[in-house]
């Protein structure tokens, strides 16, 4: 009797151990990607309004170009942040801790 009780709370223990773990490693790969993705959402406002000043003057195609870069970058990221929610070890810890696709912004 003593030995099936000290079974099962070793059982659960190692359950709520494992569980736990998935959850930290999902939450810190999911974090991570968002993080960069809302810095590069960040350089993209910051480069769309130095294009906006530059329109029409000398450094316009260099501005528009590097928006452009800008704009494929974040693409990227977004569609590998995309996949690693879609991830089957992902989805479940990324549904209960909030992690959700980003929402298109006006002109991304």
């Amino acid at each position: 009797m003593i030995t099936a009780s000290l079974g099962c709370f070793i059982a659960g223990i190692c359950v709520t151990a494992l569980i736990t773990l998935w959850f930290v490693v999902s939450y810190r790969e999911l974090s991570e990607k968002r993080k960069s993705l809302d810095t590069i959402n960040e350089q993209i406002y910051m480069h769309r309004r130095l294009h906006m000043q530059e329109r029409g003057g000398e450094n316009d195609a260099v501005a528009q170009n590097i928006l452009e870069n800008k704009l494929m970058v974040y693409r990227e990221v977004e569609k590998d942040y995309i996949a690693l929610l879609k991830r089957p070890l992902n989805r479940i810890p990324s549904y209960i801790m909030g992690f959700h696709p980003e929402k298109k912004e006006k002109g991304i």
